[in-house]
C-alpha cells in the first residue's frame, strides 16, 4: 500500500513539475497572476531543432589566412623598427615569409632584437624571416577559440532564442539556431569578417589620375592587371561598390591605397545605428575607446587635406577628406544602408572582428518534427 501511495505522489509530482515548466510555452502563461511570475519559473523548455526547426550552420575558420594576417601585422613592426633605427632596407612578404633586402647583419640583428621568436635564413643578399611551426599552431588555434567567442557574441545580440554554439574538431564551429528562418541573413551576420581599417588614400601616385572613375562589376581582375606594373610597392587598389538609388544599377570605383593600416575596429568602444537628418538614411556612428580617439586624433592632425578611406573586409565604404583634426573619437561609416543592413553591421562590429574568415562548410534547414 505504502508503495503505490509512494508511486502516485511520485507521479502526481511529476505532472505537476512538468506543468510548471511547461506553462511558460503556452498563451495562457501571461494571464497568469504577477506573483506565479516572480516566484515560479517564466521562461519555457528551450525547444531544439527538431522541436520547431531552425537553422544548422557548419563553418571552417581559416587558420592559414590568421598565420598570414599575423605575419602582414609582424611585417609592419619589423618596418616601424628598422625606420626608427635609420636602417634603410626594402620590407616585403610573400605568402608566410617576410623579406629584408639587404639582409646584413646589423638588419639581422635590430630584427632578432625585437623579434627573437622569429626563425631566419638567407637567400641571396636577402633575410628570410617565418613565424615558428609552433607559434603558427598557437595562431591557428586561437584563431578558431575567438572565432567561437566572436559568434557567440554576434548570436546574443541578434535575439536568437536558446541557440547552440559549438567547436567541432580542429577548426569548425557549429551553430544551430532553433525557431530561425532567415539563413541568409544569419550567413551574413554570422560570416562577416567584419575587419575595420583605416588607410590613406594616395593622390599623388602617377597612376592614380589613370584609374577609371566607374567600373561595372567583373572588371576589377581587368583593371588590376592593367595597372599592376604602375603600382607602387606600398600601395594597392581597393574597390567601392556604389548603387544607383533610382535605377538600382551597381558600379564600382578603384581606390589607391597606401599598404599601412593607420587604425583598426580593434579599438572600437561602440557601434550604432544613426538616421542622417539631410537625406534620412541609415548610417553606423563609431566611437573609439581612450586609445582609439587619441590614436585617431593624431591621425587626423596629421593628415589634413589628404583622404582617410574606411574599410570593411577589402571594401571601400568611403574615404572622406580630413578638413580639420578630429577630437573625441567618433567617425561613423556610411554607404547607402538600409536599416536591415546598418543594424547588421553595427552588430559585427560591437562584437568585434573575426580573427580570420570563415568558409560556410554546412548550411541545412531543419522543419519541425514535433509541435
Amino acid at each position: 500500500m505504502k508503495n503505490i501511495k509512494w508511486r502516485l505522489g511520485l507521479i502526481i509530482g511529476t505532472v505537476v513539475l512538468a506543468f510548471v515548466f511547461f506553462l511558460p510555452n503556452t498563451p495562457v502563461f501571461k494571464y497568469m497572476p504577477q506573483w506565479w511570475k516572480d516566484n515560479l519559473p517564466n521562461r519555457g523548455i528551450a525547444l531544439g531543432l527538431d522541436l520547431q526547426g531552425g537553422i544548422h550552420l557548419v563553418f571552417e575558420v581559416q587558420g592559414d589566412r590568421a598565420v598570414e594576417i599575423t605575419t602582414e601585422r609582424t611585417m609592419q613592426r619589423i618596418k616601424d623598427v628598422l625606420e626608427k633605427k635609420k636602417l634603410t632596407v626594402q620590407v616585403s612578404r610573400k605568402g608566410k615569409e617576410i623579406i629584408v633586402s639587404p639582409g646584413n647583419a646589423e638588419v639581422r640583428q635590430a630584427i632578432l632584437d625585437t623579434f627573437p621568436t622569429l626563425e631566419t635564413s638567407t637567400l641571396s643578399d636577402n633575410l628570410v624571416l617565418r613565424l615558428s611551426q609552433q607559434e603558427m599552431k598557437r595562431i591557428k588555434e586561437n584563431a578558431t577559440d575567438q572565432a567561437l567567442e566572436t559568434i557567440r557574441n554576434r548570436v546574443d545580440q541578434f535575439g536568437v532564442a536558446e541557440p547552440v554554439i559549438h567547436r567541432q574538431g580542429e577548426n569548425e564551429i557549429v551553430v544551430q539556431l532553433p525557431g530561425y528562418k532567415d539563413p541568409k541573413r544569419a550567413i551574413q551576420l554570422i560570416g562577416k569578417t567584419a575587419q575595420l581599417e583605416f588607410r590613406l588614400v594616395d593622390d599623388e601616385a602617377p597612376v592614380a589620375a589613370e584609374l577609371p572613375q566607374i567600373l561595372r562589376p567583373g572588371e576589377e581582375e581587368e583593371v588590376l592587371e592593367k595597372f599592376k606594373e604602375k603600382i607602387p610597392e606600398d600601395d594597392t587598389i581597393l574597390f567601392q561598390r556604389n548603387v544607383n538609388k533610382e535605377t538600382g544599377e551597381v558600379t564600382k570605383r578603384p581606390f589607391l591605397l597606401k599598404k599601412e593600416v593607420l587604425l583598426t575596429g580593434d579599438l572600437l568602444s561602440e557601434a550604432r545605428v544613426a538616421i542622417d537628418q539631410r537625406f534620412n538614411e541609415p548610417y553606423v556612428s563609431l566611437s573609439f575607446n581612450s586609445a582609439g580617439a587619441k590614436l585617431f586624433e593624431e591621425i587626423t592632425g596629421k593628415y589634413v587635406q589628404k583622404r582617410l578611406a574606411i574599410i570593411l573586409d577589402g571594401n571601400v565604404y568611403s574615404a572622406p577628406v580630413i578638413r580639420e583634426k578630429i577630437a573625441g573619437g567618433n567617425a561613423q561609416i556610411t554607404g547607402a544602408f538600409i536599416m536591415e543592413d546598418a543594424k547588421d553591421l553595427a552588430i559585427v562590429l560591437r562584437a568585434g572582428a573575426l580573427p580570420a574568415p570563415v568558409k560556410l562548410l554546412q548550411n541545412v534547414t531543419v522543419g519541425p518534427s514535433l509541435g
